[in-house]
């Protein structure tokens, strides 16, 4: 699927409209289809109709009506209070946590159905009063639509029982424990996704054939959401053997800058440079896939909006790094640095595209919070600990030493802010341990770690 398609299905699945939309047209089909049944077989909903059902369902036309206009009034006032929760919850979460946020809970698929359940309901009762408020004569019904009134009840029901669960929902959605593990686990996932054993580590610099590029710019304002590298190797034109991505998933794009680059030097025309284009999917907001940073982002956000003096929350913030260090071990088991560029070779073409490892993961998830949390020593002994768990199963020498240099970081913005002295002895302590791990002759190895 090309990845402008790709990108406009997850858009409509992530919205709050869509699944409910669904709700709707299947009570409008419910709505129509039901009646329809109980006009051509009214023994249907004799048969179905037990004695104990007949205690609550009406038997006359106008109690009927009564009935139903008592259930459309309960359940347009249930699902008001419904929205409202919903709306209290999402300003609740973008405010107390950080707005990048807020996609998240607006895609919540229990939130779209529960509201989705409450709209088919009400459109189903709005369509069964017609019927039940229209001459039997007149539109050849059974005087009482049984089947109908009973799968009203039955929905009603339902609707009630949805609120308890959607309020306990609503409650615990925005619980900071909830939030941050939600997001880590999406962040692993993705993490599992990239494709990193047939990719070979350059250095820093993006480094091509010594000869002269066709360079491609971008032409959409926006951030890069997916990048289709099958089909951006499908678009290139035969003469082209490398090609290098000059940005990265989550990057923003401003017109008329570098998008690719082409060896040997080619002419495109205008059909390829938009098949070339097609192969990049472009938004206004970031999104989690192909975008592990962005995750990383979103729980650095609410670390530093823990440690706000206006919230002052070092609770939070001493989970968002135990998060982060579940991450970090997961991106140090992919065994790459991410320094410089990862090269691939894809067939005929060899394909030069930013890498990712520790490094930038270590620089976006430990760079700021230190700063923030310089009279917090907890959450600077957390980090200090965090690494230093890492380092003590992690055999690879250079992966310990990128985590020694992170630590060195933390410990010096620690030094920047005054400290109580019994707070100082124990920053030094965990930096000393970390240095430790990092000398260690051997670390043990990840499969013999329980």
């Amino acid at each position: 699927m090309p990845p402008r398609l790709v990108k406009s299905w997850n858009a409509l699945q992530e919205s709050l409209w869509f699944r409910p939309v669904l709700f709707v047209t299947l009570g409008i089909m419910l709505g129509l289809s039901l009646p329809a049944l109980d006009r051509s077989w009214p023994w249907v909903g004799k048969e179905l109709r037990s004695f104990w059902l007949a205690l609550y369902v009406p038997t006359t036309p106008d109690s009927s009506r009564e009935v139903l206009l008592g259930m459309v009034a309960a359940l347009v006032t249930v699902m008001t209070v419904a929205t409202s929760m919903t709306m209290v919850t999402v300003q609740l979460a973008s405010t107390q946590y950080t707005p990048r946020l807020l996609a998240r809970f607006m895609a919540d698929r229990a939130t779209q159905r529960v509201l989705g359940t409450y709209l088919l309901t009400v459109v189903y009762l709005l369509l069964l009063l017609g019927v039940v408020g229209t001459p039997a004569k007149e539109q050849g019904l059974h005087p009482l639509p049984e089947l109908s009134l009973g799968v009203a009840l039955v929905l009603t029901l339902l609707c009630l029982l949805l609120l308890p669960y959607f309020l306990h929902h609503a409650a615990r959605s925005v619980e900071a424990s909830n939030v941050i593990a939600s997001i880590g686990r999406e962040v692993i996932q993705e993490l599992k996704r990239l494709n990193v054993a047939e990719v070979r580590e350059l250095g820093d610099t993006p480094t091509g054939p010594q000869e002269e590029a066709t360079a491609v710019a971008a032409r959409e304002t926006g951030y890069v959401q997916l990048v289709d590298h099958e089909r951006l190797l499908a678009a290139l034109p035969r003469r082209v053997h490398t090609v290098r991505l000059d940005v990265r998933t989550g990057d923003f794009l401003i017109p008329g800058l570098p998008l690719l680059s082409l060896w040997p030097r080619v002419s495109l025309n205008a059909w390829q440079k938009r098949r070339l284009h097609a192969a990049f999917a472009v938004g206004h907001t970031r999104t989690t896939q192909q975008d592990v940073l962005y995750g990383v982002r979103q729980l650095v956000d609410m670390a530093l909006k823990a440690l706000s003096p206006a919230i002052n929350d070092v609770t939070t913030a001493v989970m968002v790094i135990n998060e982060l260090g579940a991450v970090g071990r997961a991106v140090a088991n992919m065994g790459r640095l991410g320094q410089g560029w990862w090269m691939q070779r894809c067939g005929r073409v060899t394909l030069l595209r930013p890498a990712f490892g520790l490094v930038p993961f270590l620089q976006d998830a430990f760079g700021e919070i230190p700063l923030a949390a310089t009279t917090q020593p907890r959450v600077i002994l957390r980090i200090l600990e965090v690494l230093a768990e890492i380092a003590s199963v992690e055999a690879d020498a250079a992966i310990r030493g990128v985590l020694v240099q992170t630590g060195r970081a933390v410990y010096e913005a620690s030094r920047l802010a005054e400290q109580r002295e019994r707070d100082v002895r124990f920053i030094e302590e965990r930096w000393n341990q970390l240095q430790q791990k990092a000398t260690e002759p051997g670390a043990l190895p990840c499969e013999t770690v329980h």
